[in-house]
């Protein structure tokens, strides 16, 4: 069952949840294009929905700006943190892609375009090569260009995570580099 209200900023749905649970709503929304949509945890009683409200708006703000996706705030936690403080993260652009200020845009889409497609690529190489249409060595040496102007390797995890977050936060900034 589906119960649906206007609110000032958007309609919201309280969803009773059957059998297809969390991810089948998120689909059924997805193929009626309701979106870009959030969706929060599951609750366990009327008292909190107003949280639940807080938070399926936190995941609504992962959405990219123009997509129409409906995702689930569980499945975007660490981004769900990077809107939840703009201050920080837009400090964490600053901080990590900064350098790639000092290129021409061109150049600075080409590195980040082989970092977006190397990790939707589980960190192939030769797979980002085939999505990007170019040799495994080009992926190589652009991955390694971006490691060399941003002081940060992709062999070490947290410096992976700074890199994968601030690609997110790029991903959702309203202003390019």
């Amino acid at each position: 069952r589906w119960w649906w209200c206007g609110a000032g900023d958007g309609d919201v749905a309280v969803v009773l949840l059957g059998a297809e649970g969390p991810a089948g709503a998120v689909a059924r929304l997805g193929e009626r294009g309701a979106g870009p949509g959030g969706m929060s945890p599951v609750v366990g009683s009327p008292a909190e929905l107003g949280s639940a409200r807080r938070l399926a708006g936190t995941a609504l703000l992962t959405c990219v700006p123009g997509s129409r996706e409906v995702v689930r705030l569980d499945e975007r936690l660490s981004t769900a943190l990077l809107v939840s403080g703009p201050e920080l993260s837009a400090r964490l652009l600053a901080e990590v892609f900064g350098p790639l200020r000092a290129l021409v845009p061109a150049e600075r889409a080409v590195l980040v375009g082989t970092l977006e497609a190397w990790l939707e690529c589980g960190g192939s190489a030769g797979r980002a090569a085939v999505r990007l249409r170019c040799h495994r060595n080009t992926v190589l040496n652009r991955l390694r260009r971006l490691e060399r102007l941003t002081a940060r390797s992709l062999s070490r995890p947290r410096e992976l995570v700074d890199l994968v977050l601030a690609l997110d936060v790029l991903r959702l900034s309203s202003t390019p580099l």
